[in-house]
């Protein structure tokens, strides 16, 4: 195993590669971060994968710290070797900005980051909470995000993808995946071939939800004005608001919804009693 440590006060960048195995972050208090590299199989190619990593702690302008680790064979190419897999530990402080990128690495991100960018192949990944943007992407793996307060944009060929909350714009993508959305407190887009949409509550702006041929369902909270374009080929489309209500006191934010699918059904709902406790 390799371990290293560094003082990193003031603003953290971490650049972190991994080919194959798994990257786990968390951010705690004070101005420490450490780094542990370990082989996860007990063979040549994974020991030299851990002694050969690049682990740097360099300045950038603007007295911003960025850390890099670096296992060979991660960046730009196609196929990842899964028997050189090891397992990336970091610990730094609350508030980093982080990147990675696995081939077939699994990336786990708990506590809270400025904003957060990962790229992997076929591993999944988790994110906790980010106060910025969050840009993710993933060729065959699970996304899981908590929470993200900027724009967001996630996208996954053939896993599930889940968002507790979008405090921003946000745009989701997923081939046969299922989308799940808990929160939505803006514009919010999400296409998906062959998997179910489920956003639990949406609060204002532009809502396009689309499916070739999974069901739709959308919870819309109380108080807000309702404009509705939803449609399905060959699915019901049902609704739990009357055309024509009028709201309940005075206008509230207004949600302009379109639901379109081909085979699924859409269901128009108002946000269950969780989703606005959730608030």
């Amino acid at each position: 195993m390799r371990h290293e440590r560094f003082d990193t006060p003031g603003a953290l960048r971490l650049d972190l590669s991994v080919p194959a195995g798994e990257i786990d972050v968390r951010t705690q208090e004070g101005a420490e971060t450490t780094v542990d590299l370990e082989p996860l199989r007990a063979n040549d190619a994974s020991v030299e994968a851990v002694e050969s990593a690049q682990i740097q702690l360099r300045d950038r302008a603007g007295g911003t710290h960025e850390l890099l680790v670096d296992v060979p064979g991660a960046r730009g190419l196609g196929i990842f070797s899964r028997g050189s897999a090891v397992r990336l530990v970091v610990r730094c402080p609350v508030g980093a900005a982080l990147e990675a990128e696995g081939g077939s690495a699994d990336v786990h991100a708990a506590g809270r980051y400025a904003e957060v960018e990962v790229r992997t192949g076929s591993g999944d990944v988790e994110v906790a909470e980010v106060d910025g943007d969050a840009k993710v992407k993933s060729g065959s793996g699970d996304v899981s995000l908590e929470r993200v307060e900027g724009e967001l944009n996630a996208q996954t060929a053939s896993g599930d993808l889940e968002v507790g909350r979008a405090g921003g714009r946000a745009s989701l993508r997923a081939a046969s995946g299922d989308v799940v959305v808990r929160d939505a407190t803006s514009e919010l887009t999400v296409q998906t071939a062959s998997g179910d949409v489920r956003v639990h509550a949406v609060s204002a702006g532009a809502v396009s939800l689309q499916s070739a041929s999974g069901d739709v369902y959308v919870g819309v909270r109380k108080g807000r004005t309702l404009w509705v374009d939803a449609k399905s080929m060959s699915g019901d489309t049902t609704s739990d608001f009357d055309v024509g209500d009028a709201p309940e006191e005075e206008e509230g934010p207004l949600v302009e919804l379109r639901v379109a699918t081909m085979s699924g059904d859409v269901h128009v709902a108002r946000a269950d009693a969780r989703a606005e406790l959730e608030r």
